[in-house]
C-alpha cells in the first residue's frame, strides 16, 4: 500500500504529461497541416496567375502585331491621306499598348531563358513597328509597289514576332509544367512529413494507452485483493462472531445447569431440612425464624429457577422451541402486562443451533417491546415451508420510526445481535413498519441440516425425561 501511494502521484504525472503531449503533437500536426496547405495554395495561386498573366500578354503582343499587319496593308492599299493619319494613330494604339504591356510584364520574368526571348522579342517588335513607320512616310504607292513593300519588308518582320512569340508559349507550357512538378514534389513532401507526424503521435499515444492501461490493471488488481482482503475480514468476523455466540450460549447453558443442580438442589435441601426442623417441638422464637428461613428459601430457589430459566431454558433442550415459546410467552406476559401469545406455531423439533437462535431472537425482540414500543399486544408466528423456518414478531407499539435509535442504542444485543444470528445460520433478518402502527419483525432461516441435529435433540430429551 505504501509503494502504491508512492507511486501513485508519479503514475497520475505521467499519465497527464503523455496526454499533454499527444494533445500537443496533435496541435503541431494540424498547425503544420494548416500552414502547409496554405503554402501549396499560394505556390499554385502564384503559378496560376503567372501563367495566365503569361498567356493574356502573348495573346496581346500576338493581337496587336496581326491588327498592325492588317492596318498597314490597308493603308498601303487605300491611297486618301486622312484615312491613311486615321491608320497611323490606330499603329501607334497598337505600339503603345504593346509596349506598356511588356514594360509591366517583363521585369517580372524570373528564367533567364524567357528574358532572354522576351528580350529578343522587345528588339523585333521595335523593327517592327519602325518598318510600318517607313511605310508611312513613303508618298502614295500603287498596288504592285504595296505589295512588293508588303512582302519584302512587313511580312519578314510580322513572321519573326509571331516565331518569338510561339517560342516563349512553348517556354511558358515548359516553365508552368516544371512549376507543377514542383507542387507535385511539394504535395509529396508535406503528405510524407504530416504522416511522419500522425505515425509519431499515433506512437505516443499508444505508449500513453498502454501506460493507462497498465495503471489501470494495476489498480484492478489492488481492489480485488483488497476486495478479497475485506471479504476475508469478513467472514473472519462473521465466524468469529458464531463463535463467540456459540460460546455464549454454552457459558450460559452451564451456567442454567450449575444454578439449577447445584444451587437449586441446595436450596431445596436447606428448605427440606427447616420443614423437618418445623415438625418437632420448638420455641415460637425459633419456629417463627424458622418459617422466615423457609419463606427466604423459597423466594431464593424461585429466583434461581428464574435466572436459569432465562440464561439457558431447560425446557428448550427437553421438550423443544413450540413448548418452551409457549411458556416465555406466557411468564412475559405476566411480568409485562403486555399480551403475547403464540398465533402459528409447528410440533417437528428443529436443530438445536437453530431453536437456540430463534428463542434468543424471541427474547430480545419481545425485551425490546416491553421497553420502548409502548405497545398493548404482541404475536409470534412461527412455521416452515420450502426448506425455510420463517419467524415473524409483531406488535402494535410506536413503530420503527419513533424507537429504532432507542432498539441499537439499549442493552443487549439489539437489532445488530438479532442480525448476526441470523446470518451466522445462512438466514436473513429484516424490521419494518406495520400497516396501522406497530413494527414487524421477520427472520428467515435454512432447515437443510435440521433433521438429523433434531432427531438427536429429541432422543437427548426423551433420555433426560426417562
Amino acid at each position: 500500500m505504501d509503494y502504491d501511494r508512492r507511486m501513485g502521484p508519479s503514475v497520475r504525472a505521467a499519465l497527464l504529461a503523455g496526454f499533454a503531449v499527444v494533445f500537443a503533437l496533435w496541435l503541431l500536426w494540424g498547425y503544420q497541416l494548416v500552414r502547409s496547405l496554405r503554402q501549396i495554395e499560394q505556390n499554385v495561386t502564384t503559378v496560376h496567375e503567372s501563367y495566365v498573366r503569361g498567356e493574356r500578354t502573348l495573346s496581346k503582343v500576338r493581337t496587336n502585331v496581326l491588327l498592325g499587319s492588317i492596318y498597314l496593308r490597308d493603308a498601303l492599299i487605300d491611297g486618301a491621306t486622312v484615312r491613311r493619319d486615321a491608320y497611323r494613330r490606330e499603329l501607334m494604339r497598337l505600339r503603345m499598348e504593346v509596349e506598356e504591356l511588356l514594360g509591366n510584364y517583363v521585369p517580372a520574368v524570373s528564367s533567364p531563358d524567357e528574358r532572354e526571348h522576351w528580350a529578343r522579342l522587345q528588339t523585333e517588335l521595335a523593327e517592327y513597328w519602325a518598318s510600318r513607320d517607313i511605310a508611312f512616310t513613303d508618298q502614295a504607292k500603287t498596288p504592285d509597289e504595296a505589295a512588293v513593300l508588303l512582302r519584302n519588308r512587313v511580312v519578314p518582320k510580322r513572321d519573326t514576332v509571331l516565331q518569338i512569340l510561339d517560342q516563349l508559349a512553348a517556354l511558358q507550357n515548359v516553365a508552368n509544367a516544371r512549376r507543377q512538378q514542383e507542387i507535385d514534389v511539394l504535395y509529396d513532401r508535406v503528405r510524407t512529413r504530416l504522416l511522419s507526424m500522425g505515425a509519431g503521435t499515433l506512437v505516443v499515444a499508444l505508449l500513453v494507452a498502454v501506460m493507462a492501461s497498465r495503471h489501470v490493471n494495476r489498480l484492478q488488481r489492488e481492489i480485488e485483493r483488497q476486495r478479497r482482503i475485506e471479504q476475508n475480514n469478513r467472514e473472519d468476523l462473521e465466524r468469529l462472531s458464531a463463535r463467540l455466540v456459540d460460546v455464549q450460549e454454552e457459558e450460559r447453558r452451564t451456567l442454567a445447569r450449575e444454578l439449577h443442580d447445584e444451587v437449586g438442589q441446595a436450596l431445596t435441601a436447606v428448605k427440606m431440612d427447616i420443614g423437618i426442623a418445623l415438625r418437632g417441638e420448638v420455641e415460637p422464637r425459633v419456629r417463627s425464624a424458622l418459617e422466615e428461613a423457609r419463606d427466604l428459601s423459597e423466594n431464593t430457589l424461585r429466583s434461581v429457577r428464574d435466572m436459569s430459566q432465562l440464561l439457558h431454558p431447560s425446557a428448550l433442550d427437553d421438550f423443544g422451541l413450540p413448548a418452551t415459546l409457549t411458556a416465555y410467552l406466557r411468564n412475559f406476559s405476566h411480568r409485562t402486562g403486555i399480551r403475547a401469545q403464540l398465533a402459528e406455531t409447528m410440533e417437528a423439533r428443529l436443530a438445536p443451533d437453530i431453536e437456540v437462535c430463534v428463542y434468543r431472537i424471541v427474547q430480545e425482540a419481545l425485551s425490546n417491546v416491553a421497553r420502548h414500543s409502548g405497545a398493548s399486544a404482541c404475536t409470534v408466528s412461527l412455521n416452515s415451508g420450502g426448506g425455510m423456518l420463517r419467524l415473524v414478531i409483531e406488535d402494535n407499539g410506536r413503530g420503527v420510526a419513533s424507537s429504532a435509535n432507542r432498539l441499537t442504542s439499549g442493552p443487549g444485543l439489539g437489532l445488530i445481535g438479532m442480525r448476526e444470528r441470523a446470518q451466522a445460520l445462512g438466514g436473513t433478518f429484516s424490521i419494518k413498519e406495520r400497516d396501522g402502527g406497530g413494527t414487524i419483525v421477520a427472520v428467515a432461516l435454512p432447515l437443510d441440516h435440521a433433521s438429523t441435529d433434531a432427531t438427536a435433540a429429541a432422543n437427548g430429551a426423551m433420555r433426560r425425561v426417562g
